[in-house]
C-alpha cells in the first residue's frame, strides 16, 4: 500500500511537472515579446556597478506588479524577490547581473548606448558589453511566468537581481560577497542556486563545465615612481615609462616561460596603463593594472611572488621605486558548478534546448557568482548568443559584442526547466 502511494505521488509530480512546462510552450513567445523589449531597454541605458538605479527600479517594478514579495537595497542597488507558490517544496535561488561596463560601443544597433560617465578620474562610455541586460531581462521573464503559474510552484523562488558583478568602484565593497554579508541566504534560506551568461557560443547552445568552471580572479596594481625630466635631458631623471616596458616583458614571461600549466591554466594580462601628460615630458610616475586568472591556490601564491620578484629586479636595474598591490577592489574565488547537481539538471537543459547542449571546458574568465555556490550547490550555464549559423563573433567586453534575441528562449527555457525538475 505505501509502495502504491509513493508511485502515485511521483505520478502526479511527474504530471505537474509536464504540465507546466507544456503551459510555458503556450506562454513563450508572449513572454519572450517583453523580454526582448526589456533587454533593448536595459541596453541602451547601462549602468555600472553599484549605480544601477534605473535598471533595479524597473526590475522592482515588475517583480511588484506581479505580487511578487521586494526587498530592495540590498548591497546598494541589489533586488531580491521572492515567490511562493501554492504547492510545498524547497526554496531554488536564481541570479542575474546588472553592471554594466566601462565601454564605448560601437555596435551600430539602434538601441545602442550613448551613456558616458566618469569612471577612476576618465570620462567613458558605458555599454552592456558582458550582456548583463540579457541576463535581467530573462530573469523578468522568468519571473513573470512563474507568477502567472504560482498554483503550480512547489515551493519558492528567490529571484536575485544583483549590482557589481564586474567589481565595485574601488574604496566600496559591492556584488555578490556584500549580498550573503548582508544576510540574504539567511533570510531565504535557498537549497540550490542557477545563473546563466551569455557568450559569443553558437546560436541557442547551452552547456556548462562539470566542477572547477571559472577561474579564480584578482586585479594587481603597479605604481613605478622616478624622478621627472625634460624629454631632451633623460639622464637628469628616472624614467617610469621605460620602467613599465621592463617589468611588462617579464610579467608575460610568467605564464609562457616559469610557470607549469600542464592541466592547470593561468594567465597574467595588462589591462591598463596610465603615464605622463606631453610628448617632451619624462613623467614622475607610471601606473599600470592588470589581472590574473588560476584554478589553483598554491599556482596564485607562485605567481603573486613571481611579480613581486620582478618588481625587484625593474628597482634594481633601473633606479624606479615599484609599488605592487594585489587583490585590488577584492579577489573572486574559482566559480564551482556542483557536480552532483549538474548531472540531475543535465536531462533538464537537453529538453529544454531540443538537444542543444554540451558540456564545455572550464574557462578563464572569472564570476563572483562564486561566492554564491561557496555557500550553496549551484550551477553556472552559458548560452550561445551568436547569430544563427555564426562561429566566431565579437566575444564579451568587445565594444562591438551583440546579442541575438532569437536564442534568448533557450536561456529562460532553461531556467525555468530546471527550477521546475529540481
Amino acid at each position: 500500500m505505501k509502495n502504491t502511494l509513493v508511485i502515485s505521488l511521483l505520478l502526479l509530480s511527474a504530471n505537474a511537472q509536464s504540465d507546466l512546462k507544456e503551459q510555458l510552450n503556450i506562454e513563450i513567445d508572449s513572454i519572450m515579446d517583453k523580454v526582448v523589449e526589456w533587454r533593448h531597454d536595459i541596453h541602451e541605458h547601462p549602468e555600472l556597478g553599484n549605480r544601477e538605479f534605473r535598471t533595479a527600479k524597473k526590475v522592482t517594478d515588475h517583480l511588484t506588479s506581479l505580487g511578487i514579495s521586494v526587498e530592495t537595497g540590498i548591497a546598494y542597488t541589489g533586488v531580491v524577490g521572492l515567490l511562493t507558490g501554492d504547492l510545498p517544496g524547497p526554496t531554488i535561488a536564481i541570479r542575474a547581473d546588472m553592471d554594466a561596463l566601462p565601454v564605448v560601443e560601437k555596435t551600430g544597433l539602434s538601441y545602442a548606448s550613448k551613456v558616458t560617465t566618469t569612471y577612476m578620474g576618465n570620462e567613458v562610455g558605458v555599454m552592456h558589453a558582458c550582456g548583463h541586460d540579457a541576463h535581467v531581462a530573462i530573469l523578468m521573464g522568468v519571473a513573470e511566468f512563474f507568477a502567472k503559474n504560482r498554483d503550480q510552484v512547489k515551493g519558492k523562488i528567490m529571484f536575485i537581481f544583483q549590482p557589481a558583478e564586474e567589481g565595485p568602484p574601488e574604496g566600496e565593497n559591492g556584488g555578490a560577497k556584500m549580498m550573503l554579508e548582508e544576510g540574504i541566504f539567511d533570510r531565504y534560506d535557498p537549497e540550490v542556486i542557477f545563473g546563466l551568461h551569455v557568450s559569443n557560443a553558437p546560436h541557442g547552445y547551452v552547456g556548462f563545465a562539470p566542477g572547477p568552471a571559472m577561474a579564480a580572479a584578482s586585479a594587481w596594481r603597479v605604481t613605478i615612481k622616478g624622478v621627472q625630466s625634460h624629454g631632451s635631458r633623460p639622464w637628469e631623471g628616472i624614467d617610469p615609462i621605460m620602467a613599465s616596458s621592463q617589468f611588462i616583458n617579464q610579467i608575460n614571461t610568467i605564464v609562457s616561460r616559469r610557470v607549469n600549466i600542464v592541466g592547470n591554466p593561468a594567465v597574467v594580462s595588462v589591462g591598463m596603463i596610465e603615464a605622463g601628460t606631453r610628448n617632451n615630458i619624462i613623467p614622475e610616475e607610471a601606473m599600470m593594472m592588470g589581472t590574473i586568472r588560476t584554478f589553483d591556490p598554491d599556482l596564485r601564491k607562485e605567481i603573486y611572488n613571481d611579480i613581486l620578484k620582478i618588481a625587484e629586479g625593474v628597482e634594481t636595474a633601473t633606479g624606479a621605486k615599484v609599488e605592487v598591490e594585489f587583490d585590488v577592489g577584492g579577489f573572486y574565488p574559482v566559480t564551482y558548478n556542483n557536480i552532483p547537481l549538474g548531472e540531475r539538471m543535465k536531462q533538464s537543459l537537453i529538453e529544454a534546448t531540443n538537444g542543444n547542449f554540451a558540456e564545455i571546458t572550464r574557462r578563464t574568465g572569472a564570476e563572483d557568482f562564486s561566492y554564491f555556490s561557496q555557500e550553496i550547490p549551484g550551477l553556472y550555464i552559458f548560452l550561445g548568443v551568436n547569430d544563427p549559423g555564426v562561429l566566431e563573433q565579437p566575444g564579451n567586453h568587445s565594444p562591438y559584442f551583440t546579442v541575438n534575441d532569437d536564442a534568448l528562449d533557450e536561456g529562460l527555457k532553461s531556467l525555468v526547466y530546471m527550477t521546475i525538475d529540481y
